[in-house]
């Protein structure tokens, strides 16, 4: 993509406001410098920091915003964990290994829409498979190394276990292989300023307890892990709840199968109201007519959403809780709702649980039918986009803008991007 400076500024801008892990107080001091000097992004640790931009990088690998965010996100959290960690030394073996923690941070916390761009950035084997996440179950390798790559996009392995990876790997690794891949940020040893210590101390205090580091309560301010994970996943899961409803208030249609409802409308008028006991008592006290509240009510066309659940296989980790949330949600949704795998059947909740039956594997072409044949305007895909490639033929006849989807914390909204659907994914609890 042909990327201009102004552009990358303005990313820049979205993410400071965004703030992502905190980034907002080193992003909002930091001097930007495009440059060829370096070989993609990197920040100086001086008293002036400056994030040094190779545009060349930018315009050759970066395909959207998101992608531009996923590499200043990795800058950002390389210059906290080389801070923290204090290494002496340096090398590639580390630089790798700390990559990989970095990236799976990322990932765990933005999900595919950042960490997609390490997927096309790292081919899938020895060693580079270890900067990104799996993408499919025919990525494979040896078990030793599956259970390393598991552990790691897990969170298993966070910046305190990294000298225990390092261990690991250093009788594992090609060094040849290792030589050739191309890194993220900057890697050479750099003395700190003591304004960027205390700045980079501040920004780790605020993100104590958030799953980066396995004992958050031995830096800065944090609680016990076990009492910060509670409360983070009860605040994820109400952002679960608000951004849901959002989305489902946009795919609601009348449906004329529901009682009509009464609207209630207020308007402020020079009309005495028994409805406005203010009013009325300063019109016996002055004698004058004033400004009094009035209602009036009308008919308005009850509203409901149609749902597509995806219940296929890679569905299976995260099927649970999408149902409890869509069943918080029961009175916005269309019944029966419609759940599919290779095939769109009913299914309807009893005793808060959902009860269908899967007619196994996984292809989203069905549901597109199922919306021209029964003229659906507008509904609701909640999936984890582990789906068939969409085409406009599969589309045809349908308005994408009415159809949105809600992808799961763990899924990829790749699929649902090439072909200009909206979606909105949930945030990783």
């Amino acid at each position: 993509m042909e990327w201009t400076e102004k552009q990358i500024r303005y990313i820049i801008q979205d993410m400071t406001d965004e703030n992502p892990l905190a980034c907002r107080a080193l992003f909002t001091i930091t001097n930007v410098e495009f440059t060829t000097k370096i070989p993609t992004m990197a920040v100086t640790l001086s008293k002036s920091p400056v994030l040094k931009i190779n545009l060349e990088f930018c315009r050759e690998h970066l395909q959207s915003e998101n992608d531009v965010k996923a590499v200043l996100l990795h800058e950002f959290l390389h210059v906290l964990l080389l801070h923290t960690e204090k290494f002496k030394t340096s090398n590639r073996l580390l630089n790798i290994a700390l990559d990989a923690i970095i990236n799976s941070i990322i990932y765990r916390y933005k999900g595919m829409q950042y960490a997609y761009f390490f997927v096309r950035f790292y081919k899938w084997e020895e060693i580079s498979f270890l900067l990104r996440p799996k993408l499919d179950d025919n990525e494979e390798l040896e078990d030793e190394w599956m259970n390393v790559h598991k552990k790691i996009y897990q969170g298993k392995y966070c910046a305190d276990d990294l000298y225990e990876l390092l261990v690991y790997l250093k009788d594992k690794i090609n060094k040849k292989e290792a030589r050739k891949i191309t890194l993220l940020g900057n890697h050479d040893e750099e003395n700190i300023s003591d304004e960027m210590k205390e700045l980079l101390d501040g920004i780790l205090k605020k993100m104590d307890g958030t799953s980066i580091w396995n004992k958050p309560w031995t830096r800065g301010t944090g609680e016990k892990l076990n009492t910060e994970e509670l409360k983070i996943i009860r605040y994820k899961k109400n952002k679960w709840e608000q951004s849901t409803l959002t989305l489902l208030k946009k795919c609601l249609m009348p449906d004329k199968k529901l009682n009509n409802e009464t609207t209630t409308h207020k308007v402020m008028l020079p009309v005495l109201s028994s409805t406005d006991r203010r009013s009325m008592a300063r019109f016996k006290y002055s004698g004058m007519i004033p400004i009094s509240k009035n209602e009036s009510t009308k008919p308005a066309q009850s509203q409901l959403a149609n749902i597509y659940l995806d219940v296929s296989g890679s569905m299976s980790n995260e099927i649970d809780a999408l149902i409890s949330l869509l069943y918080h949600f029961r009175s916005y949704i269309k019944m029966p709702l419609w759940v599919f795998s290779d095939d769109v059947v009913e299914a309807r909740f009893k005793d808060g649980k959902l009860e269908y039956e899967s007619t196994g594997g996984t292809s989203i072409g069905p549901v597109f039918n199922h919306l021209r044949k029964n003229k659906i305007g507008k509904s609701l895909i909640v999936s984890d986009g582990y789906v068939e490639t969409m085409t406009d033929l599969m589309l045809k006849d349908l308005r994408r803008e009415n159809i949105n989807v809600l992808v799961s914390a763990n899924g990829n909204p790749q699929k649902f991007m090439d072909v200009k659907i909206p979606y909105l994914q949930l945030e990783k609890l």
